[in-house]
């Protein structure tokens, strides 16, 4: 995060947006286009071994968001492909990790990361890069259990990307390492600007990811007093669900295995299932998931824990693949703490 990016604000004064760095994974199952100046998707398919069952019927009847479609290569497989963007309208602004000279206007509450303001629209936006997974969707429990790793754990039907509970750190969870903002933007509008947002989601540099209980996705198919419904799919082939029981009430953490797992019954499997639980209102690592239960191979595995690459910035990387005029794009005018006023400039 050193190196910067500089945009002009009022005479002698300037402020820098950081590079970032993201989260990035090759190898059989997953490909989120590190390093990549292009939007790149691809996956690598095995030939699932499996026997249908009760998970894939379930699987095949799934509604998705329109930032993700689902095609079936084989008997037990079903890969997942999505744009990266949410199918949901994030914040207008969030918080990212500030470089050196760029204005800090808040701090995570456990970790102390400076934080600095940056747009959706013109800076997170263009920078995120579709990614393509392949999962067995005839799953099975294993003989043991396997850690998640920092990285993909699942996708959701909002073609979001889950990740367990844990920020770069991996021990910090993310969820308890929050941050807000609020200012008034050049319109005259109030915004609130989040590290984590409300749906606990925000961007790693290319890829939009939840570390808890993403509201905005367990809103498309729950009521608010009802049973959780299924949200997604976790890479072992397990379901994703949100926090409440068949009776609507809050599944507490101490119901739940070491892998946020349970078997009980649901609104798709009504005779009952094992699935993983994504608990409401936590901000523990058990906020997601810690571990496998099922099968999945080495190779997702060492792939989803290749960490810290170091990606171009999100500005490079809209300039590359889009235009040079539109790196130059920073963020709609804002009202600074000290009264000056963010245009966008010149680099």
């Amino acid at each position: 995060m050193n190196a910067l990016i500089r945009t002009v604000v009022g005479p002698g004064r300037q402020i820098s947006f950081p590079r970032f760095v993201a989260v990035c994974f090759s190898g059989a199952t997953i490909f989120l286009g590190c390093g990549s100046s292009a939007s790149t998707s691809s996956t690598t398919s095995t030939t699932s071994t499996g026997t249908p069952n009760a998970y894939t019927t379930v699987y095949k009847a799934m509604t998705f968001g329109s930032t993700v479609t689902a095609t079936y290569p084989g008997t037990c497989e079903m890969t997942l492909t999505t744009t990266g963007k949410p199918d949901y309208t994030p914040n207008a602004y969030y918080l990212a990790p500030a470089g050196t000279g760029q204005t800090v206007v808040a701090h995570t509450a456990v970790t102390n990361t400076a934080l600095a303001v940056i747009s959706y629209a013109s800076v997170i936006a263009p920078s995120l890069q579709g990614s393509s997974a392949t999962i067995d969707i005839c799953p099975t429990l294993a003989s043991s259990t396997t850690a998640t790793g920092l990285g993909a754990i699942g996708y959701l039907i909002s073609g979001t990307v889950m990740f367990n509970s844990f920020e770069m750190d991996a021990g910090t969870p993310a969820v308890s390492d929050n941050a807000s903002y609020t200012f008034t933007d050049g319109t005259g509008t109030q915004q609130t600007a989040y590290f984590l947002d409300q749906c606990d989601s925000h961007s790693n540099g290319t890829t939009w990811h939840a570390h808890g209980n993403p509201s905005c996705v367990t809103s498309q198919v729950d009521t608010g007093t009802g049973p959780s419904h299924i949200i997604g799919i976790a890479l072992d082939g397990f379901p994703i669900y949100g926090g409440r029981d068949m009776n609507g009430a809050i599944i507490a953490t101490s119901q739940l295995d070491a892998c946020n797992g349970i078997t009980s019954a649901t609104p798709e499997f009504p005779s009952g299932a094992y699935h993983y639980v994504l608990p409401i209102g936590v901000t523990t690592k058990y906020a997601s998931m810690n571990c496998f239960s099922g099968t999945v191979s080495s190779k997702t595995v060492a792939a989803a824990r290749r960490l810290a690459c170091n990606m171009k910035t999100m500005f490079a990387m809209i300039e590359k693949k889009q235009d040079k005029q539109a790196a130059k794009q920073t963020m709609a005018d804002m009202k600074m703490p000290d009264g000056s006023v963010m245009t966008a400039g010149s680099m």
